[in-house]
């Protein structure tokens, strides 16, 4: 379920957010706060995909063992269409649904984009490696299924992030909503309560491996876009 922040009435294009592999729409929340401020949107959305987030606790029993990038983009369609947004701006990592259906975005900006050519120095980007290898093998995968999954309670959870640098670069205010909206609590089988990942680690592992083609097409299609697409990195970024 998307969740929609109503800003004042105008000529302005609804904005669609798309969220990271691993995270959740609430992510998105510091910037939209602030962009509502500055543009008078009929519509703000931002969504969860499919496995992850809150759409990863309701589909846990039909969550499948893989995942298309394509599938996300569709879904981003059937967002758009479900609640008949006309033009919207599109807000993410992705070209993709654009791709898919030409002329549905007014305009796009990536926000540091998985997107590469095919020509790319495999000793930069070996393919081999981050496009066919299985979960065992990927590099990105494993390093998903190592992390921590389960804590004590919201508390030890903070505490536990802040000890990697990957956390400790976050906006604090990013940070509190990825601890509150991407996480949930559980009781378990002795009647204790834990809290975990709302995204199984499995569901974000298996994402990083099947990226397919629309990591070139990301790149290679680029010209076959009609509109305004731009494309932001990180200072420091690993993309």
């Amino acid at each position: 379920m998307p969740a929609s922040f109503s800003a004042a009435r105008s000529a302005a294009p609804p904005i669609i957010f798309a969220h990271a592999n691993g995270f959740h729409k609430e992510i998105w929340e510091p910037i939209i706060s602030r962009i509502s401020l500055r543009w008078t949107a009929n519509d703000l959305y931002a969504f969860d995909c499919r496995n992850q987030g809150d759409s990863a606790v309701l589909n846990k029993d039909v969550l499948e063992k893989t995942f298309d990038w394509y599938s996300y983009a569709y879904d981003i369609l059937q967002i758009i269409d479900k609640f008949n947004l006309k033009k919207p701006v599109g807000i993410g990592h992705s070209i993709l649904a654009e791709l898919i259906r030409p002329g549905t975005f007014s305009a796009i900006v990536t926000i540091d984009p998985s997107m590469f050519p095919r020509s790319v120095d495999p000793s930069i980007f070996p393919r081999s490696i981050y496009l066919n290898a299985p979960v065992d093998d990927h590099p990105m995968a494993q390093l998903t299924l190592k992390r921590r999954d389960t804590w004590k309670d919201r508390i030890e959870a903070k505490e536990n992030l802040l000890e990697k640098r990957f956390f400790r670069s976050w906006h604090p205010e990013v940070l509190d909503l990825y601890v509150e909206h991407g996480m949930i609590d559980v009781i378990n089988e002795d009647g204790s309560s834990s809290l975990i990942l709302k995204c199984p680690k499995y569901q974000e592992a298996i994402t990083f491996t099947c990226m397919g083609t629309g990591l070139y097409d990301s790149f290679e299609r680029l010209n076959e876009l009609e509109i305004p697409v731009q494309i932001i990195t990180g200072k420091i970024s690993d993309m």
